[in-house]
């Protein structure tokens, strides 16, 4: 039952609209943005000498991080900036000293326009690109932010004997800092948090001082992201439900204007940031796919214009200089063999046409070549699934300098393996990945000390990894984290190794987490907080060497966080949820002592064989990325002090729980997982899809869509082999995620999935040609997609989960069965294990007939499917069918079109071109 708060609310809401003034209007043209204006632009500049000394050769420490006993600085007596740094060698560039250079600002402001001035040497900037050969005597810094730090990475050459530098720092004073969009925000004061609360349709504002909520504005249907102006006059959040935009007048607290669809603003807009100089606000639309700039004139804001983006762009960041716009795209685009990830890098002023920048997946069909190569084999030997997706935001520490990005990469490689207790004992191998342990979180990083050429950081490891140097050149991996599980060396205490990171390097977490959704900065942007809305937990990290600072994480007492701020004197964080009605209080001052802020650090890290801790299908031997974790704090030095309530839940609780449990992977706190690299929510996103396949005991499978729920849909998967949500809660739930869930969590699970699942809007669609597409749907497809969720499923009318009926799904040869679909390991690594372990990795590959019969089941013992022939397939729920990013159960197409004109060429339909374009906008609609 809704609230009768946000019954009330939407209703009002209507009520004022008609009095609010429009935003935009043709006949009143847009004048100049009003900005907040900067400070003076007042020069800094110091002067310092390094000495390093690494000794010659080649490189005689354990562990590669670089070391700052090998480097002495001096000079910048009384300067307002100093520096550090950090000296080592790489196995592949022999030719040149690797140096770690820190600039380290006292100053209460920030510095823009900070680059570094070499005298009498040529330096190589590495900080974007290791393998960089350019010389150069100036190198970009980009910003420094308040009190804060900002690292580049240099190469000197080697003459193997000590190297004498002469640096000059220069930069100019600045007010502005990075702005990223976030779902709640606090005032240039720091007197107000202002938080957006999507269940209750309101922000609530809490005072700082005394942390009480002194204020709830009634706003708009489903607000999900807050900003506030440079000056403090103007809140600003986006109403997802509603397609607006509201201007709420901070000192009345009631809404001033709202911008709506109609003047410009995009379907479903989720995600709001404001540039550092106030003059422009953007708002990106998930279902619109746009980006909406809206000016600011005076006290009013109003669309300038309306920029095409490509799909479900998400969270977005403006750099600190205001040359870049840059927006994250949630889901990957292509087909599984050559997909990718990518953001978008817009000119804040328009005056720049949109640019992409990918995260690339290394075994897509047109790049596996660098692998391939190495062993001589073809590429399609090598091809499988590593796409980056769930792209939640980008964020940026205040001076800027990298762009941070959290998502997952969905490893179709890593099997959701699912043994009973007679699995075979001769699997060992592929027993080593345990239940839950599939999606890993990462956070993909960008080089923006420039925002108008924001792009890609390759991974500093591409020239230090035991690895074939050609292959890492040829590759060029981007720089990334990523957080799995650690084995601790039992002959080697203080020593661990993480065997399954993906592309390993010094900058990945030391235990594993859930999916990151929001990244903030303790003071002086000396140390990142990762916020897993997965596992409930905020991780921490080194904001300059991206190294992380703990071995393990700090558990949060609220479900599923979306929302993290820190005060501007770093003392104090908040936390808002999806799933608790109250804001974490976190005392962070442990990071923010005057005069003693925390210096960059790096963990000790190391590629070696490791006797006691074997690896698995390992392409290049046995080494393996260890660290020396025995000075690394165990936990972040973090504590929840008090929760501010913010609203009465009157989610019935039964589905709450099942909400909760869906997102949930910590198993300290919710039976659902094993592990907290793996929840429902890991591979259904908010109960989406994340875009991708996966290798399953039934085959390789795309990752179906749970919106709209899946009651009503009858039998579930692609060929009909679960009953209802129970059914599957119950034997996936403990098979695939290692959960132990009782009846009570069991049911709860089930009803969510079922009932709780909310659908996305439709995006605009063409009237006339939707009705027409419906008469030629009814007559040509309704007879296999049956029903309300248009779904050969069969569902039962009295089944409590709206699940199949007796007599099975429909099921039909549409001619999709495969023998590969080039999503789990590659052929090439079959040769890495068992013959044993060979055949079921043979077996699991493509389609096979289903049943008691079927030899994997005997094997891994996992529940028995039904019997089902390999070529044949439900028709499956066309509910948002539109916001598929592939299509069909093998991922085969990447567009509608060409699914809809497959089924009508397979089937032989009597529909015409003009027919299928009616159908498609009809389908738009479902």
């Amino acid at each position: 039952m809704p609230s009768l708060l946000r019954v009330i609310v939407p209703l009002t809401a209507l009520a004022v609209c008609a009095a609010l003034p429009s935003c935009s209007s043709a006949d009143d043209p847009i004048g100049p943005p009003t900005t907040v204006p900067d400070i003076a632009p007042e020069p800094v500049e110091a002067s310092f000498s390094l000495e390093i000394d690494l000794g010659p050769g080649s490189p005689a420490r354990a562990t590669l991080d670089p070391s700052a006993d090998a480097v002495k600085v001096g000079g910048g007596e009384g300067a307002p900036v100093s520096i550090r740094a950090f000296a080592k060698r790489v196995p592949h560039r022999p030719e040149i000293l690797w140096v770690d250079v820190v600039v380290e600002s006292a100053l209460p402001v920030s510095l823009r326009d900070v680059e570094l001035e070499a005298r009498g040497a040529a330096l190589m900037d590495l900080t974007r690109d290791p393998f960089n050969e350019s010389r150069t005597e100036r190198v970009a810094v980009g910003g420094v932010g308040p009190e804060g730090v900002s690292l580049v990475s240099l190469g000197v050459v080697d003459e193997g004997k000590p190297v004498r530098l002469e640096l000059r720092v220069r930069g100019k004073k600045t007010k502005r800092v990075a702005t990223m969009s976030a779902p709640l925000a606090l005032s240039p004061d720091g007197a107000e948090l202002w938080v957006a609360s999507a269940e209750v349709d309101a922000l609530h504002v809490i005072d700082t001082r005394t942390d009480a909520l002194v204020a709830t504005v009634p706003v708009c249907s489903h607000p999900t992201n807050v900003a506030m102006t440079p000056d403090g006059e103007s809140v600003l959040a986006t109403c997802a439900s509603a397609n607006e935009v509201v201007v709420v007048d901070r000192a009345a607290r009631v809404v001033s204007a709202r911008i709506g669809e109609a003047d410009g603003i995009g379907r479903e807009p989720r995600h709001l940031v404001i540039a550092p100089d106030g003059g422009r606000a953007f708002v990106s639309a998930y279902v619109g796919d746009v980006v909406t700039t809206l000016v600011r004139n005076g006290k009013r804001f109003r669309v300038e214009r309306t920029t095409r983006v490509g799909r479900r762009p998400t969270g977005m960041a403006v750099t600190p200089d205001g040359k870049g716009l840059v927006v994250a795209h949630f889901l990957p685009r292509g087909m599984v063999t050559k997909n990718e990830a990518w953001i978008s890098v817009l000119s804040p002023d328009g005056k720049a046409p949109p640019r992409e920048v990918t995260i690339h997946d290394h075994f897509n069909l047109d790049e596996a070549h660098c692998i391939a190569d190495v062993f001589g084999i073809s590429p399609e030997r090598m091809t499988l699934e590593g796409v980056a997706t769930q792209l939640w935001g980008v964020f940026l520490p205040p001076g800027g300098g990298k762009a941070l990005v959290p998502g997952a990469r969905a490893a179709g490689s890593a099997i959701a393996w699912e043994r009973g207790p007679k699995s075979d004992p001769s699997l060992a191998n592929l027993a080593a990945v345990k239940p839950a342990e599939l999606l890993p979180p990462f956070v993909f990083l960008f080089d923006a000390r420039d925002g108008a050429d924001v792009d890609r950081a390759i991974a500093p490891g591409g020239v230090e990894r035991d690895t074939s140097p050609q292959y890492l050149r040829c590759a060029r991996f981007q720089s990334e984290l990523e957080w799995v599980t650690r084995d601790l060396v039992p002959s080697q205490p203080g020593k661990q190794a993480n065997r399954f990171l993906a592309f390993p390097s010094g900058m990945s977490g030391l235990t594993e987490s859930g999916v990151i959704r929001q990244v903030a900065f303790t003071r002086g942007a000396r140390r990142a907080l990762y916020l897993s809305h997965s596992a409930d937990e905020i991780a921490v990290g080194d904001a300059a060497t991206f190294h992380p600072a703990t071995q393990r994480h700090f558990t949060l007492s609220g479900s599923s966080p979306v929302g993290i701020v820190v005060t501007a004197d770093g003392r104090k964080a908040y936390v808002s949820y999806e799933s608790s009605p109250f804001v974490s209080v976190i005392d962070t001052s442990a990071y923010a002592t005057d005069g003693a802020l925390p210096a960059p650090s790096y963990v000790p890290y190391a590629y070696e064989e490791v006797k006691d801790i074997p690896q698995v299908g390992v392409a290049f031997g046995a080494k393996v990325l260890t660290r020396v974790v025995r000075d690394i704090a165990d936990k972040p030095a973090l504590r929840e002090t008090a929760q501010i309530p913010l609203f009465v839940d009157t989610m019935d609780p039964e589905l709450r729980r099942g909400k909760v449990l869906f997102s949930s992977a910590n198993p300290d706190k919710y039976p659902v997982s094993a592990n907290r690299l793996g929840a429902c929510a890991s591979c259904h996103p908010d109960g989406s899809t994340d875009g991708s396949m996966w290798g399953t005991m039934e085959g390789e499978r795309r990752t179906m869509s749970l919106r709209g729920g899946v009651g009503g849909r009858g039998w579930l998967h692609a060929q009909g082999t679960h009953v209802d949500a129970l059914e599957f809660a119950v034997v996936i739930g403990a098979e695939r995620l290692g959960g132990t869930l009782g009846d009570a969590d069991a049911r709860a699970l089930a009803r969510y999935v079922a009932w709780g699942i909310p659908k996305l809007q439709s995006p605009p669609t063409d009237r006339a040609r939707v009705e027409r597409g419906r008469a030629v749907f009814k007559r040509a497809c309704a007879g296999c997609h049956e029903g309300e969720r248009a779904t050969s499923g069969h569902a039962d009318p009295a089944s409590p989960w709206g699940g199949g009926d007796e007599k099975g799904p429909g099921l039909y040869d549409v001619g999709t069965a495969t023998d590969d679909a080039r999503v789990i390991l590659a052929p090439f690594f079959e040769s890495l294990f068992s013959p044993a372990e060979a055949t079921v990795l043979r077996a699991i590959r493509g389609d096979r007939d289903l049943g008691a019969a079927d030899p994997v089941q005997k094997t891994l013992d996992f529940r028995a499917r039904p019997d089902r022939k390999m070529s044949e397939f439900k028709a499956p729920s066309l509910v948002n069918v539109w916001d598929n990013a592939i299509f069909f159960h093998d991922g085969r197409y990447d567009r509608i079109e060409d699914a809809v004109h497959h089924i009508v060429t397979r089937l032989g339909l009597p529909l015409s071109p003009d027919d299928e374009r009616d159908v498609i906008e009809y389908l738009r609609t479902m």
